[in-house]
């Protein structure tokens, strides 16, 4: 794959260098994930699809899709008539700056991104239920604090950034959907601490390192008291659409806006308090439920003038429109 302008890496057809997707291949309103067997299973909700003669772990076939060569899966129809993606990206906060940038460099006009995710709880929300955070910062392991040379008397193990909004309208509407789909007991809200690691700044303890995250549990609840999850990709999304421009959009004379909204909702994988961990029949249970909801909340969102979305003439849902007219 030969790529030009180290800048922003494309190859000949426009294929970003990561995600390797295209102008045409991406829709306006995207739900991410971090598991690709998670975007193939939320994708038998899509329009038209054969539920009974497609096999299990397979894209349905009237669907777009590209496996890109590191390691993103991106999956393109429509849900409700609305041109929808699904993007499977993997773990951490690398991946989803990788996600946010590269999909709004091929996608004119504004753009919803949801997360759909697991987590660890730091609240009372069980294994299984859905946590839908207003609210993210970041845990990073402060490397210079472990340096052989580094006065520990005046140094934090970890720093804790301040917190990045998700877009209210978006986080109102995930808690709406989800708890019609889910129930309002298994519902919670509250702020996300996206951990750069999934050991040492999510407080596990491994003895083969020295960590010093013992009592970070507690830095996270001083540092804000509504800490209710821990993960690995939250904040950056948030950060990212805050940081978003028009410089994408059509009309250039905008004023500078944020031209992505943002939201997150992820399933409680691992209960830190009590210690208990998700089994495969909850996973089965909730992940299709809790991915229909986002699916309801992403085209339930406005997002402006329809004009100026990305044109379906030439994209990869223009002929999911035609099925859908049928």
């Amino acid at each position: 794959m030969s790529m030009t302008n180290a800048n922003f890496p494309m190859d000949a057809e426009g294929r970003t260098y990561h995600v390797g997707v295209k102008r045409g291949e991406l829709a306006n309103r995207i739900l991410t994930v971090g598991d690709p067997a998670r975007a193939i299973v939320l994708s038998r909700w899509l329009d038209g699809v054969d539920v009974i003669n497609t096999p299990p772990k397979t894209v349905p076939s009237n669907l777009f899709s590209f496996a890109s060569h590191r390691g993103f899966l991106t999956i393109t129809g429509r849900y409700k008539g609305v041109p929808v993606s699904i993007v499977a990206i993997g773990m951490g906060i690398s991946m989803m700056d990788f996600f946010v940038r590269e999909c709004r460099a091929v996608v004119d006009g504004p753009m919803i991104m949801i997360r759909f995710g697991s987590c660890g709880s730091l609240s009372d929300a069980t294994v299984g239920d859905i946590c839908v955070p207003h609210g993210s910062y970041l845990v990073q392991r402060n490397y210079n604090y472990f340096s052989a040379d580094n006065d520990r008397d005046s140094a934090k193990p970890y720093h804790l950034s301040k917190i990045d909004e998700a877009d209210p309208e978006i986080t109102a509407t995930l808690v709406k959907n989800m708890s019609a789909h889910l129930g309002k007991e298994h519902v919670w809200s509250g702020v996300n601490a996206t951990a750069d690691s999934f050991y040492s700044s999510q407080g596990r303890q491994d003895m083969n390192f020295e960590d010093v995250n013992q009592d970070l549990f507690d830095e996270l609840v001083k540092h804000d008291a509504s800490t209710s999850t821990l993960e690995m990709e939250t904040f950056m999304l948030y950060h990212l659409a805050k940081s978003s421009t028009t410089a994408p959009l059509k009309r250039k004379d905008e004023a500078q806006v944020s031209s992505i909204k943002a939201g997150a909702c992820m399933m409680v994988f691992a209960q830190r308090k009590s210690n208990a961990f998700i089994t495969k029949d909850d996973v089965a249970r909730v992940e299709p439920l809790a991915g229909r909801a986002v699916f309801d909340s992403l085209v339930e969102v406005s997002l402006g003038d329809e004009a100026d979305l990305h044109e379906v003439a030439g994209s990869v849902w223009e002929k999911s429109a035609v099925a859908t007219e049928i």
